[in-house]
């Protein structure tokens, strides 16, 4: 073979040989998984925020994030000190239950894909609400005034009392207090008011509200009537239990009606059916006060 012609072979040769080599690299770089470099950009997910609040259980939700299939939600738990996953959803939001009332809660949440998980949103704090105000009832009563009082709600910082305005239809605060009593005054004699109260925690630089517990209660009459001893009479207790709990005397069956003592004061024992119901009363024997009130349903063990 010639020296041109040998030359050209080789240059020929050496332009194949760079071909497959070229070919060789591409082929490689295309063997790389695009979700390889999908799952590293996967970002910190953002806006984390509670959506819904309830006393043992928050709803949480975040923006979505570019090329993830699912994302973990972790709580920080004070007991070990450490981070604990308690979700893992496809989704962009979360439910945690089993909280407990009244507290504040640490949560943080990262996406993941094929096997690799993204970074860390910041931590986001919040809080469960305070449980329901409980046994809501009437302390004392006269023409003018009703003294409430209440069940102390465990963690709760302190409790708002409205009052209904029936010409207005809507609902006054009344007062903002840590005590578990509260005389409402200035109202007319032989009036029904309605009052309800919730609990408030004030935590995170936020108020948080318990559900409202509401009472219905109406003020002494002025021409109320008594026995000789000073006592309003067992007719008059009944009459004052059937109107409070809105029942009428055709349909209660009285299974106690009788005078008693309660912590040194004479009360009446008042307790009657009335349908699925049973209702309960003690009232000031003196005064028509309503001391303490309950309904139960009759059929429970």
């Amino acid at each position: 073979m010639k020296r041109t012609e040998m030359k050209k072979h080789f240059t020929s040769m050496k332009a194949a040989a760079l071909t497959m080599l070229l070919s060789a690299s591409l082929m490689a770089s295309a063997a790389v998984p695009a979700s390889a470099a999908m799952t590293a950009a996967l970002t910190a997910p953002t806006g984390l925020e509670t959506v819904q609040r309830d006393d043992d259980e928050l709803a949480l939700a975040w923006n979505p994030v570019a090329g993830a299939q699912g994302y973990n939600v972790y709580l920080y738990d004070t007991d070990t000190n450490g981070w604990l996953q308690v979700e893992r959803t496809s989704g962009t939001h979360a439910e945690i239950d089993d909280l407990r009332s009244a507290s504040v809660y640490k949560f943080k949440v990262n996406a993941y894909a094929n096997g690799q998980d993204g970074a860390f949103s910041t931590e986001f704090s919040t809080a469960t609400a305070p449980k329901d105000v409980d046994n809501l009832r009437v302390k004392a009563k006269t023409k003018s005034s009703v003294t409430l009082s209440w069940s102390a709600v465990r963690r709760a910082d302190k409790y708002q009392v409205y009052k209904y305005n029936a010409n207005t239809g809507s609902w006054k605060r009344l007062t903002t207090t840590t005590k578990t009593t509260y005389e409402a005054t200035g109202l007319s004699s032989g009036t029904y008011y309605k009052f309800k109260v919730r609990p408030v925690i004030e935590v995170l630089g936020s108020r948080y509200y318990g559900d409202f517990e509401d009472i219905k209660v109406k003020t002494r009459s002025v021409s109320g009537t008594s026995t000789s001893s000073g006592y309003i009479g067992t007719a008059k207790a009944k009459k004052i239990a059937l109107e409070y709990a809105g029942v009428s005397a055709s349909k209660a069956d009285f299974i106690k009606a009788s005078l008693d003592y309660d912590d040194g004061i004479r009360v009446y024992d008042v307790e009657f059916y009335a349908g699925d119901y049973e209702y309960e009363f003690e009232i000031n024997a003196r005064t028509g006060a309503i001391y303490d009130y309950d309904k139960d349903y009759r059929w429970d063990d």
